[in-house]
């Protein structure tokens, strides 16, 4: 995952709310999520990562990323809120929440994959859900990509606070599914095992 592929995809959907983003100033602010968004989630287990269970036979195996699949639900009421926990409450709130949800949700179940030790199954599969996303420091990097990207206007922190809570609202609904490859045991007996994956 790319901050080019994350900025395309806000781009695609700018027009899906009841007031379009077609300005330049969204995409700026289509740049600065992309960056942030990358710089903060991939293969940063302390900021983005999923923790579940994987079954199959016991033995010694990996995650493997292409494996892999994210699916992260487009909710725009977790966004609206935590933008207007922000003080972000004007008419374009709503529609920024929606593409925001549309794009972040179209993103990771496009190219989202993780990564990670299958504890003692050595093949079988994995089932996981988003259990870190560490909005403080998602709002950190957006202050510094959207000050770049946008520019250091008065809301920049504002907007930075309620994009970054509601991204990370939004991910913790994020659930994943992949394969364990690697090595059973011998002989073959079936088990189960916690995981913890990093998004790469």
């Amino acid at each position: 995952m790319t901050p080019n592929i994350i900025q395309a995809a806000l781009l695609s959907v700018r027009t899906a709310a009841a007031q379009p983003f077609n300005g330049v100033n969204y995409d700026r602010l289509a740049l600065g999520v992309g960056v942030g968004v990358a710089r903060w989630a991939v293969g940063q287990p302390q900021n983005l990562a999923l923790s579940g269970v994987a079954t199959g036979t016991l033995g010694t195996g990996s995650i493997l990323a292409p494996t892999t699949r994210m699916v992260v639900p487009p909710n725009a009421a977790l966004v609206q809120a935590a933008l207007t926990g922000a003080g972000l409450k004007g008419v374009l709130s709503a529609s920024l929440a929606l593409v925001l949800s549309l794009g972040i949700s179209q993103v990771f179940m496009a190219a989202g994959q993780y990564t990670g030790s299958s504890g003692a199954v050595g093949t079988g599969g994995d089932v996981s859900k988003v259990a870190v996303a560490n909005a403080a420091s998602l709002v950190g990097i957006l202050n510094n990509t959207l000050r770049s990207s946008v520019g250091a206007g008065l809301s920049v922190g504002l907007l930075a606070a309620g994009v970054g809570n509601g991204i990370a609202s939004l991910l913790l609904q994020g659930t994943g599914t992949g394969s364990v490859v690697g090595t059973p045991a011998f002989p073959a007996l079936p088990g189960a095992s916690p995981t913890f994956s990093t998004v790469v």
